[in-house]
């Protein structure tokens, strides 16, 4: 052994318990102190706007993630930081003009498209698969063929009448309740219908019966649970993938692992009897999946049991937000009600001209959607980043390295008055051509994302909710009942916004 080691371990070897922890507590100081110099001044990140303390640790993000509030530290973040900003030591938020190009897009000649962050995500043993919003580029692309012909312009024409029973259904239960006058939560309805939408076109059936039972099924207030344990995760791995093991180890309670084992087993059977069912009377997506796909691109049923939860809660939850979100804007702001209404009302001469076709042709509602979205956007924040690939990547002007975690977040973006003037005012008239709003930067409104990872049933979802206010408001006299005035203030976010109940009284119309 030489002697420089023996130099090196004797006083060691003589130094006292207390001595050693002393000299261990030192030593991490001083590994701590170099790391947060090293983020704060010398990272490549380091020339990128934002807070120091950002910049040297993830808690302080992850803490807004944990407390529901990361759509509001974004939107505050970008509000004084600019169009693009450091949100922690690798992670980096955009908001600017040519962002979703840079991130989003095809990117030729650049590498491809960035992948998503999936370093939290479900991991494949659960389903024997990975769902396509964990899947890699490529896999991703394979599975979005697969689906395809589920959401083309056919499919959607064969499923209208599905849709439309449903939202009949939710109109002729609000009747009922009307009737007795009582305060109607219409938040809910629009979430029943939705889910129970979904839940039709992907198990082909009615498994939820939410509008038909007015209540929640377990299902479905465990998929929300599923959310918020999604960002617990995202926000504990980002700390240090110790948190998230002792999180995961001693701190989740039992109930919710019992829960999530009923989830699972109830998401396997239901997709085992659909895939066993070759008739539902009706087209859902998988009728479509196993008629219109090329050979070989079917879904597999352990792809289905990955897909199944993606495809109901993405194309019911944010539609259910999109339709309250846009009727209480309408509600707090009486004239621009009053136009919507009347154009709703001269347009129609009977329910049964509402159609997917129809309600096109109703501008002003439809501006009113979007100005509803731009303000509070259904998927407000980057729940899945994109990670950076091999040599890094230029964007908004800054070299962004290899491995960064870089996304962007639509609620930050509306609430910006340097794309959109009176940002935090509703104004439907800003997508109808008023010359006030002119110089608004239109091209940053990209509610469904945008590029070959965009959201695949933004064609259902967009007409499912223009259908939806439209019989509302063709069918009832709405009035906001005062307990549900500040209805958007301090909602939470955990993926989907935790929604407070929107009260308020409907008189039908005859």
């Amino acid at each position: 052994m030489s002697t420089g080691y023996i130099a090196f371990v004797q006083p060691f070897q003589r130094a006292s318990f207390v001595e050693l922890l002393a000299l261990f507590v030192l030593l991490s100081l001083a590994l701590g102190i170099t790391k947060a110099v090293y983020n704060a001044f010398f990272h490549p990140l380091a020339p990128v706007p934002g807070p120091k303390l950002y910049a040297i640790s993830p808690f302080p993000i992850s803490l807004s993630r944990l407390q529901g509030r990361v759509p509001y530290k974004f939107a505050e973040l970008h509000e004084k930081y600019g169009h693009i900003v450091r949100v922690g030591p690798d992670e980096v938020s955009c908001a600017g003009p040519t962002s979703f190009k840079d991130l989003y897009g095809p990117r030729y000649g650049k590498g491809g498209p960035l992948t998503r962050d999936s370093r939290a995500a479900t991991v494949k043993e659960k389903f024997g698969a990975v769902g396509m919003f964990q899947a890699g580029v490529q896999e991703h692309a394979q599975i979005r063929r697969q689906l395809n012909p589920a959401f083309s312009e056919k499919a959607s024409r064969e499923q209208e009448p599905l849709v439309m029973g449903y939202i009949n259904a939710m109109v002729q239960k609000l009747r009922d309740a009307s009737a007795e006058g009582d305060p109607v939560d219409i938040e809910k309805y629009t979430m029943w219908t939705t889910f129970d939408i979904q839940g039709d076109l992907v198990f082909g059936e009615n498994v939820f019966k939410c509008i038909e039972q007015e209540r929640y099924h377990p299902w479905l207030k465990i998929c929300m649970a599923y959310f918020t344990s999604g960002i617990y995760t995202h926000a504990l791995n980002d700390i240090s993938p110790w948190a998230l093991w002792i999180w995961q180890k001693f701190f989740i309670p039992k109930s919710f692992a019992d829960a999530q084992d009923y989830h699972l087993k109830t998401t396997l059977d239901l997709v085992d009897k659909r895939m066993a069912t070759k008739e539902t009377g009706h087209p859902d997506y998988m009728s479509f999946v196993i008629s219109e796909s090329k050979a070989g691109e079917v879904l597999t049923k352990e792809q289905m049991y990955a897909n199944a939860q993606m495809l109901v809660t993405a194309g019911s939850e944010t539609v259910a937000t999109a339709a309250a979100t846009t009727l209480f804007l309408l509600l707090i702001h009486p004239e621009a009600m009053d136009r919507a209404k009347r154009e709703v009302r001269s347009t129609f001469t009977s329910e049964q001209d509402i159609t997917a076709a129809s309600v096109t042709t109703l501008s002003y509602l439809v501006a009113a959607i979007d100005e509803s979205m731009r303000i509070w956007a259904p998927v407000a924040t980057s729940f899945h980043p994109r990670q950076v690939s091999s040599g890094g990547c230029i964007v908004d002007g800054y070299f962004i390295p290899e491995g960064s975690m870089i996304g962007i977040h639509n609620h930050a973006i509306g609430r910006l008055e340097r794309y959109f003037k009176d940002a935090e005012k509703f104004v439907p008239e800003r997508w109808l051509g008023d010359e006030r709003y002119a110089n608004d930067s239109r091209e940053v409104f990209q509610p469904f994302s945008s590029g070959p990872l965009n959201c695949l049933g933004l064609t259902m979802g967009r007409m499912e909710t223009r259908v939806i206010l439209a019989k509302l408001i063709y069918n009832f006299d709405i009035e906001l009942l005062p307990e549900s005035r500040n209805w958007l203030d301090n909602q939470k976010n955990y993926i989907a916004w935790h929604k407070p109940p929107l009260m308020v009284k409907l008189t039908p119309v005859h």
